[in-house]
């Protein structure tokens, strides 16, 4: 990412953010983190994102983030958010250059997600870790950006509650929605 780009990035996270909690419980059940990894891929700049196992308990074999639940060794919800994409992906916090951090957002769940969005300026060493990541796969960030790839749709509940949420249209077989689109919303919006 050149450094025009970079330093725009940091102008508009450190402009946006002040680290609120958009819907925030009164006693959040439990704290995520996750890293939005904008890198180059091809020339381009793109977004990376995982396909969660279809092994997993929760959200399985969904689009995501890489992250997680925050641990009590953890120091902050970033190091949170670094620990577990060097778990999922192999991409260890010293090849990430973190540009900002995104409101938090709670899930219906009650947990809050910190995203923090970062750089990745090697992508040697990206491995999925197959336990929690089937794919990993990344977006054109002009893509993303496009309003005409962006909108709302129903969603049922295991408990039978509808309710709106972000969708973007289908990328290469993938379909990103909920909160990791109520995520990248948020970031292409600032």
């Amino acid at each position: 990412m050149n450094d025009a780009t970079l330093e725009e990035f940091k102008r508009k996270l450190r402009n946006h953010s002040d680290g609120s909690c958009r819907n925030r419980a009164d006693k959040p059940e439990s704290k995520a983190a996750v890293l939005v990894p904008f890198a180059y891929h091809h020339s381009e700049l793109v977004i990376l994102f995982t396909h969660r196992s279809h092994t997993l308990v929760s959200h399985r074999g969904q689009v995501s983030y890489p992250g997680g639940m925050h641990e009590p060794t953890d120091e902050t919800m970033q190091a949170t958010a670094l620990r577990e994409t060097e778990e999922e992906i192999g991409i260890s916090g010293r090849n990430i250059q973190i540009l900002g951090q995104l409101d938090c957002i709670q899930s219906h769940t009650r947990t809050l997600i910190f995203p923090f969005v970062g750089f990745i300026d090697d992508l040697n060493g990206l491995k999925n870790n197959l336990d929690e990541v089937e794919r990993i796969f990344c977006i054109p960030y002009a893509w993303l950006s496009d309003p005409r790839n962006l909108h709302q749709e129903d969603y049922q509940r295991s408990n039978g509650e509808i309710h709106r949420v972000w969708s973007f249209n289908d990328y290469d077989g993938e379909k990103i929605w909920g909160i990791t689109a109520e995520i990248t919303r948020q970031l292409i919006e600032l």
